[in-house]
């Protein structure tokens, strides 16, 4: 956990191959599920890249479709989507020619 934490995942993936041998045969089940994801563990503990804001903004979109029960004028959608985001007013094609 400590070298999870740090980011270091060479000692990470160093403990897990020492200590593979040694564990319960279900932690020796997750060590195998992480030596088998081990290029995209590593990928996500050096990156500092996460795409959880858009899932968090997918869902919320989602819950809102889901209380509204169906809205049939999209723009109208779309407006209370803004409003909930507590987005800035939308920018017309106009404001972005000028910018």
């Amino acid at each position: 956990l400590y070298h999870f934490q740090k980011k270091n995942s060479q000692h990470f993936f160093e403990l897990i191959h020492d200590c593979k041998e040694t564990v319960n045969t279900l932690f020796f089940t997750v060590f195998k599920t992480f030596e088998k994801y081990r290029p995209y563990i590593t990928n996500a503990l050096e990156l500092d890249d996460s795409n959880a804001k858009l899932e968090a903004t997918n869902k919320l979109i989602k819950d809102i479709k889901r209380q509204g029960f169906g809205y049939r004028n999209f723009p109208n959608f779309k407006k209370r989507i803004y409003l909930i985001l507590n987005s800035k007013k939308e920018r017309t094609n106009w404001v972005l020619s000028r910018t």
